[in-house]
């Protein structure tokens, strides 16, 4: 991020929904693209989106169930085209 007094945005995923969790892009963030999934207090996880779904998961803190991880990963892969133009956007305010 440049020291142009720009300010960091953070950005709802809108490619798909998931009840009861908060789902985000930092404008920040670091490559590779990736998205950020939490239920709050119990767990949260980072999502390279563009993976292959066995190195798609980075545990952040805690852990989600593999019901829960299953759904994140399938979505994820359904959606790339979506997440993908999504992250691009996000960067373009940077």
């Amino acid at each position: 991020m440049s020291d142009k007094g720009s300010s960091i945005v953070v950005a709802t995923v809108t490619a798909f929904p998931l009840s009861g969790l908060k789902i985000w892009f930092w404008s920040n963030d670091h490559e590779p693209p990736h998205f950020h999934v939490k239920k709050a207090g119990e767990w949260e996880i980072k999502v390279s989106f563009l993976e292959d779904s066995s190195r798609m998961i980075e545990e952040v803190f805690g852990k989600p169930s593999a019901k829960v991880l299953r759904e994140i990963k399938e979505l994820a892969e359904q959606h790339r085209p979506e997440l993908l133009q999504q992250w691009q956007q996000i960067h373009e305010i940077e």
